[in-house]
């Protein structure tokens, strides 16, 4: 019965203390919003991707079929995973160029580190704005 009634205690003490710390947690904004809705994207048809390789290491990303001139000035970047979907190397922000013709634009992004090419099982594109 000891046993019980100090472990119910220990329950009892470890409550008190988390509700006393999050008593002291401030709010920096009065009001807080949820939603969904369609986020407007520059490139319907998205994106393509090679891999540049020295050594057998991953130096760079070249992404091509980049929508022109819908997606010019925006800043690509992107995070190569291994088989269990962690960041093994990454590239950018960098800004797709501005240019005169309706050709679908091409770059090739360094990543950093350079990773040997068996460990990278995934990309992840992001093109934020423009």
């Amino acid at each position: 019965m000891k046993t019980v009634v100090v472990w119910g205690m220990a329950a009892v003490t470890a409550l008190s203390a988390s509700v006393a710390v999050a008593a002291t947690l401030s709010v920096g904004s009065a009001t807080l919003g949820v939603g969904n809705g369609a986020v407007p994207h520059c490139d319907v048809n998205g994106f393509t991707h090679s891999f540049t390789t020295s050594r057998g290491n991953v130096i760079g990303v070249t992404v091509g079929d980049i929508a022109d001139p819908a997606c010019e000035d925006g800043d690509l970047q992107l995070t190569l995973t291994n088989a269990a979907g962690d960041s093994v190397a990454s590239a950018g922000p960098q800004t797709v160029p501005t240019d005169g013709d309706g050709i679908a634009n091409s770059m090739t992004l360094p990543t950093s580190p350079q990773p040997a090419a068996g460990q990278v099982f995934g990309i992840h594109l992001n093109l934020k704005g423009p």
